[in-house]
């Protein structure tokens, strides 16, 4: 809406958002989704700044898997394009193995709880403050 409002009239295909079950916008993701827009998750493991938080090792345990995989997991099972990066080999070869098992209806919805307000409006702050910063 924002593109046609500024002339702009070529339907975007993908866009590109910080996604994880850490920073899981449902209503932001519904609404392009809806707008037949892919969504391309990048940071889908936030760094690996959560691994220890439940359900996260439960997960990993019951699948045997590692937290990692259960969070790509997650990303694919919401119907995300991800992008995971690596330089290393060993964990290329392990991002790509996630397509043996799947998350339960439950499971994915305790994945989602990860996500707190707190954590979406700080997210939301620091990002106002960089685009501040940068624009002077």
């Amino acid at each position: 809406e924002e593109l046609i409002k500024n002339g702009i009239n070529v339907q975007p295909v993908v866009n590109q958002l910080e996604v994880s079950p850490i920073l899981y916008q449902r209503s932001v993701i519904d609404y392009f989704k809806s707008q037949k827009v892919l969504i391309s998750a990048y940071k889908p493991l936030n760094r690996g700044a959560n691994f220890g938080s439940e359900p996260l090792p439960e997960l990993a345990a019951k699948y045997s898997k590692t937290e990692a995989q259960i969070m790509l997991r997650w990303s694919l099972q919401r119907g995300l394009i991800v992008v995971a990066k690596t330089a290393t080999a060993s964990r290329m070869n392990e991002n790509r193995d996630i397509l043996n098992f799947s998350l339960t209806d439950d499971e994915m919805m305790q994945l989602d709880t990860l996500t707190t307000s707190e954590y979406v409006h700080e997210r939301e702050r620091n990002k106002f403050t960089f685009m501040q910063k940068t624009s002077k």
